[in-house]
């Protein structure tokens, strides 16, 4: 089984397009897969299109009563899809703005199944990806966070830390939260934040990582963007006292 993540907040324009165009290509692939949409509280009508959907395609819907943050989200959805998978499943994580398009999933896919990585990263700076629409203050800061990473926290090869957009086995995120439990994301409280903390952790745990190119389209964002750039910067600095040096 494929399960695909999507948090949601505020989507009501760009989920119904991220999960159409999806069963489009997961369709074409012949495998059995589900979308989980777990909406953050939205304060628009998210939740009810996520329930319609589920009505015509594979959709799960499930959700916050109250805006809770992304990383509160991820941890909520990692945990209950640590419950329903399979060992051998997989996990397919984005961002639900239309920004990640489902036609690179496939190549991630092949590569941790036929190369055996516990996860690939979707990566603009791989040859044959890059990105449309980011100003050049956003992609400033970008490159700036994945270097300040990289140094850090290195992975042979890895150069993508900050992307949501990756495959995981469900099995390594099984034994990420066995591992750390309750502490598998520390930093939900500073949203973005929790997507590089989730990588770093599985990087303790010794999971092989890799990843594969794809274009980020920030041009089809129907909406503005929720990330706060001072609050991602402080918790990079976090990200680096609590686990610079540090093995699992």
């Amino acid at each position: 089984m494929i399960w695909i993540f999507l948090p949601a907040y505020n989507e009501e324009i760009a989920l119904p397009i991220t999960v159409r165009k999806f069963v489009d290509v997961f369709s074409a692939l012949n495998r059995p897969y589900r979308i989980l949409v777990f909406d953050d509280g939205s304060s628009d009508r998210t939740r009810a299109i996520a329930q319609e959907l589920s009505r015509q395609y594979p959709v799960e819907a499930r959700w916050h009563e109250k805006n809770a943050g992304l990383g509160q989200t991820m941890i909520d959805g990692f945990n209950y899809l640590a419950e329903v998978s399979a060992e051998d499943d997989i996990i397919i994580s984005l961002d639900c703005d239309d920004t990640h398009e489902p036609k690179f999933a496939p190549a991630a896919i092949e590569k941790l199944e036929r190369d055996g990585y516990d996860l690939v990263v979707l990566s603009r700076f791989q040859k044959g990806g890059g990105q449309e629409g980011l100003s050049g203050l956003k992609t400033l800061l970008s490159m700036g966070a994945g270097i300040f990473l990289k140094i850090l926290f290195p992975v042979r090869g890895l150069r993508e830390y900050s992307c949501n957009y990756r495959v995981y086995r469900a099995s390594i995120i099984k034994k990420a939260i066995r591992h750390f439990g309750a502490g598998f994301i520390r930093l939900a409280h500073m949203g973005f934040v929790a997507t590089p903390e989730v990588l770093i952790k599985l990087r303790m745990i010794g999971a092989k990582i890799s990843e594969v190119p794809f274009v980020l389209r920030y041009d089809q964002k129907p909406t503005k963007s929720k990330n706060n750039s001072m609050r991602t910067i402080r918790g990079y600095f976090e990200l680096a006292r609590l686990y610079w040096c540090r093995k699992a």
